[in-house]
């Protein structure tokens, strides 16, 4: 596989000792004004804000709050990002991607009926967006989010039925996050195995860490209960993809966390398997 690195400007140079291929920028709402000074070998992946202006994105948003945008504002502020991702783009090789969270978001449990009309409003949300000189990827969501302090429920884009649904109909692939999808299957008793076996051809992109329990993520390797020992194989059937490291807090020490968690799925991964 293609390895990347998540990254953002004050820590950048600290991932480039790592020879990424790709370079995924976590943004914030203030890097609409990010400017770089140097070019780049790699590929540009940048993760759209999930906030803006201390509200939450959220494409499958049934009305706007306090706490959450509405559809239109939050369609407005991603094809921002898309803007100045192609911005960006000029330091760059290739062609950008951009990462999404669907939202879906609710802090009590929503009815059925309100979870099938999030679910329904998405391919027509991404149908609004410009994106053609962008790999647009919507990011599969954890059962759980914590915002505000407080712990969310995540109501679409969970399972592989509800992703490959999407693909199918929009021609669009999808950055896969394995942490994400297990916690999902914890929850409601399947397999992270079987649903990675369904959605591989799917993936574009894949984001990497451990997970436990229903809302554990972004854990180190071995600290969670995620089944790499079955999960590689299937990785390392897609040469020409790429994965970043998510472990909470692995860029910090110039990526000490990321680099544990390198080392420990490298001895799983095949020789020259992470190009």
């Amino acid at each position: 596989m293609i390895l990347g690195m998540k990254v953002r400007k004050p820590d950048l140079h600290d991932m480039l000792k790592f020879h990424p291929k790709v370079l995924e920028f976590h943004f914030s709402d203030s890097d609409l004004n990010l400017e770089l000074d140097d070019n780049f070998e790699q590929r540009l992946i940048v993760h759209c804000y999930e906030y803006f202006e201390r509200k939450l994105l959220d494409i499958a948003s049934l009305k706007e709050t306090n706490q959450v945008h509405s559809k239109e504002k939050s369609l407005e502020l991603i094809q921002k990002a898309i803007d100045k991702t192609l911005s960006l783009n000029e330091h760059f090789l290739g062609k950008p991607a951009l990462i999404v969270h669907p939202g879906g978001y609710s802090l009590y449990e929503s009815s059925q009926s309100e979870i099938e009309k999030m679910q329904g409003m998405i391919v027509d949300s991404v149908q609004q967006l410009d994106f053609k000189n962008v790999t647009f990827l919507l990011e599969n969501m954890p059962p759980y989010a914590w915002f505000f302090g407080g712990r969310w429920n995540s109501n679409v884009f969970l399972g592989a039925d509800e992703m490959q649904r999407y693909c199918v109909e929009t021609g669009l692939n999808i950055c896969y996050d394995l942490c994400h999808s297990h916690l999902y299957c914890n929850k409601n008793n399947l397999s992270v195995v079987s649903e990675l076996a369904q959605i591989e051809n799917y993936v574009e992109h894949f984001h990497l860490s451990d997970a436990g329990g229903e809302d554990g993520e972004g854990l180190q390797f071995g600290d969670g209960d995620l089944p790499f020992e079955k999960v590689i194989p299937i990785l390392n059937r897609h040469n020409e993809k790429s994965f970043v490291i998510e472990v909470w807090k692995g860029h910090e020490q110039s990526g000490k966390g990321f680099r544990v968690f390198l080392d420990e799925i490298k001895e799983l991964m095949q020789r020259n398997i992470i190009k």
